[in-house]
């Protein structure tokens, strides 16, 4: 399944979900490198 705003050709929102996979991936997999 392709998410709908991939597919939706708006070039921010797809930007965004982008960063917002980026960071989750990043938190589950090294939490460590967003600890502040």
């Amino acid at each position: 399944d392709v998410p709908d705003v991939l597919l939706g050709g708006d070039h921010d929102a797809v930007a965004r979900w982008r960063l917002e996979q980026m960071v989750r991936r990043t938190r589950e997999r090294r939490p460590d490198l967003l600890d502040e």
